[in-house]
């Protein structure tokens, strides 16, 4: 009887792990029982998950049957399960008074119409709960929220095919209402976790419209809310069904912060249950370690003191153990909750999200051209994980707009790079059209900043990934 050991080296069956498949990479292991070196050396899952198929040059075919393409990729449900139930989204919205019909119709767009805020969390089953987040506070807190959720509703609205003459109409008219949003919110008293509840509410209806039609101011709205709620937050006063717009702008302060080498203004709480966030999903924990990465940046920035840096390092060599160590917490019916592609997105988004934490741990301490073959191949590790989970859903991963970014300056190979530019609108967030363009223009510059050896790390780049935007013309709100 032939041993499993020589029937896995026969030459008719691949033998190269998933990932070094992927990369193109060689697959060393002892045997067919145990990992290969490159995953165990980076602590991945060394997994063949992938049809075999036999060695040699595939037959040419005209046509596959359908049963032959079933067998090797599964089918993408239509919708997930949590998105099959009934919405139980709040109604009273609707018997708001004083409304007129146009504000009313965006409101109805905005609460009522399912699917409107799909592209802001990381699953589609996650939409309904959404609104639903939005449509809690009303009718009490209508006048409060009213101007954020208009402007937030109409900036969402333009991302679908209109003329040109009723984009710029509509345009002005959702700045008129952002412009009256954020008075309301600097005005807003916050002195109960009500209180804190409704100003995170309005910052993040807020924050979404910035982000989606101007693309930079997001982490001034940010910090201000979150600022005004660290208390309640700090005492775990706040509402669970408010966590998740908490986590939303945590998330997108990081991502500035992290950028421009600032300290953000909350460390999120680290939640013990085991728990899957409508935006980052399974990786919650890990915001934790992308705060501190930015005040080890910060502090870096700030000093030339070679003790102080020593200490920094130290402490920047703990957090990428635990990183390294660290694997998402998954829920017991994550299974039953959630269809085949929205698991394989949570889990493939948790996965991107701690190497890209891994990367940036690894360029805090080298710059451009020192131990550049890491940073290459963890850059590859997380575009491989995003392609590879695109492939088998046919839909792209939501809400990884921060560890594409990181991965994507990386990028040398020239054909890799225009690849990298068209995945863009692939991965960075697809109700941001501004931020996408932006993004792009960042990576040419800090590319050729690279080639040219003008900048020795991307943190200290001239050109950060956001629209430059200095002020609004004062005349539009007249």
């Amino acid at each position: 009887m032939a041993s499993p050991t020589a029937n896995w080296l026969r030459p008719s069956l691949r033998t190269a792990c998933d990932r070094c498949y992927e990369l193109k990479e060689r697959c060393e292991r002892a045997s067919p029982l145990v990992g290969c070196n490159r995953c165990a050396r980076l602590a991945q899952i060394c997994s063949n998950a992938r049809p075999v198929r036999p060695a040699g040059r595939r037959p040419r075919r005209r046509e596959k049957s359908a049963s032959t393409t079933s067998s090797i990729l599964p089918s993408p449900a239509p919708a997930s399960k949590a998105a099959q139930r009934p919405c139980q989204t709040d109604t009273r919205w609707r018997d708001l008074p004083g409304l007129p019909p146009e504000q009313k119709a965006l409101l109805l767009f905005f609460l009522g119409q399912p699917g409107t805020l799909k592209s802001c969390v990381v699953s589609p089953g996650f939409s309904d709960a959404e609104q639903q987040s939005f449509a809690a506070p009303l009718p009490e807190a209508w006048p409060v929220l009213k101007d954020a959720y208009l402007a937030c509703a109409g900036a969402l609205r333009l991302l679908r095919p209109l003329s040109e003459t009723e984009v710029d109409a509509d345009a002005i008219v959702n700045l008129r209402h952002a412009s009256c949003a954020m008075k309301t919110l600097r005005f807003l008293p916050v002195k109960s976790s009500q209180d804190a509840a409704v100003c995170l509410t309005l910052g993040t209806a807020l924050a979404i419209f910035v982000y989606s039609a101007v693309g930079a101011g997001v982490s001034d709205i940010c910090h201000y809310c979150l600022s005004r709620a660290a208390p309640f937050v700090e005492a775990a006063l706040l509402d669970p069904d408010v966590e998740p717009l908490l986590s939303f702008l945590i998330l997108l302060e990081t991502m500035e912060c992290f950028v421009h080498r600032r300290k953000p203004t909350l460390r999120i709480p680290l939640r013990q249950s085991k728990h899957v966030d409508r935006h980052l999903g399974l990786c919650v924990p890990l915001l934790r370690y992308f705060y501190d990465f930015c005040v080890i940046s910060h502090s870096l920035a700030a000093t030339t003191d070679a003790s102080l840096m020593a200490r920094l390092f130290q402490q920047l060599d703990g957090i990428q153990h635990a990183v390294a160590a660290w694997q998402p917490s998954q829920p017991d019916d994550l299974i039953q909750r959630f269809e085949a592609a929205e698991v394989i997105h949570l889990l493939a988004q948790a996965r991107v999200y701690r190497l890209a934490a891994l990367l940036v741990s690894h360029r805090l301490r080298y710059l451009f051209g020192q131990e550049d073959g890491q940073a290459d191949l963890l850059s590859k590790e997380i575009m491989m994980e995003l392609e590879l989970a695109r492939r088998t859903t046919k839909q792209s991963i939501r809400c990884v707009t921060l560890p594409f970014i990181i991965a994507a300056v990386e990028v040398r190979e020239p054909s890799a790079r225009v690849k990298t530019r068209q995945d863009v609108e692939e991965y960075v967030d697809q109700f941001t059209p501004a931020v996408q363009k932006a993004t792009k223009i960042f990576l040419l510059r800090v590319w050729r900043e690279r080639d040219v050896k003008t900048t020795c790390s991307w943190f200290d780049s001239a050109h950060k990934p956001c629209v430059v935007l200095d002020s609004i013309d004062a005349t539009i709100f007249t």
